[in-house]
């Protein structure tokens, strides 16, 4: 099923009314660690107020009798809480502030989606931090395929817990196999692969151990258990 932002939505997150007090909103952003939120008008999502727009040029918080204006507002794109998480990331990356607003067909305002939130679910679905390791596979423009692939990476005892690909070269002809996978015996698997003569970026699973030189000393064990 294809993941939409309506997976992870922060329906608690502040959120502000055209024509409330600036100073309230100021405080409650900055009480509460927010670059910015949205601001409505009844259900109508407006665009989003950043804190930095409301204490520029100030010294101390604004009065008591100020109120929100359009003015103040900064254009966000609103998204869909039913359009695709991953056709979207690009775009949600280069926002400015860390989250993101949702708003339905007719500009209802339905939450936002954190930066953090949206990070956090592609860490879990990669799996990454469960001990498993990352292979990168070069393949050159004329191609391979992935199911090939994917039969060399089992045959050497290693499972497969997730993989995508982007395209590589000045041309975008090549791509660039990123796996992760779980295996007891790490540099046979890269070395097999190796084997096939396809570039192999990885990292080891003991970073502070000396990565060049522990990674010779294992292959020079295995082909000493070859022999």
């Amino acid at each position: 099923m294809a993941v939409t932002f309506s997976h992870l939505v922060e329906a608690d997150f502040p959120v502000f009314a055209l024509g409330s007090p600036t100073a309230e909103a100021a405080r409650r952003l900055a009480g509460a660690g927010c670059v910015c939120a949205p601001v409505l008008e009844g259900e109508r999502y407006l665009g989003m107020l950043f804190l930095s727009a409301l204490l520029g040029g100030r010294k101390g918080w604004p009065t008591a009798r100020e109120k929100l204006g359009a003015e103040q507002l900064e254009a966000v794109r609103a998204y869909r809480p039913d359009e695709q998480l991953f056709d979207n990331l690009i775009s949600v990356a280069t926002a400015k502030c860390g989250v993101v607003p949702l708003a339905d067909a007719e500009g209802r305002y339905a939450g936002v989606v954190s930066s953090k939130r949206i990070l956090g679910f592609l860490a879990e679905r990669i799996h990454s931090g469960e001990g498993g390791s990352t292979l990168e596979i070069e393949v050159p423009p004329t191609g391979a395929k992935l199911s090939e692939i994917i039969e060399t990476i089992e045959k050497n005892d290693a499972s497969i817990l997730s993989f995508t690909s982007w395209p590589t070269g000045a041309a975008g002809g090549g791509s660039i196999i990123f796996f992760r996978v779980a295996t007891h015996d790490f540099f046979r698997l890269v070395r097999n692969i190796e084997n096939y003569g396809y570039i192999i970026r990885y990292h080891s699973i003991f970073p502070d151990a000396g990565y060049d030189e522990l990674r010779e000393k294992a292959l020079e064990f295995i082909h000493y258990m070859d022999m």
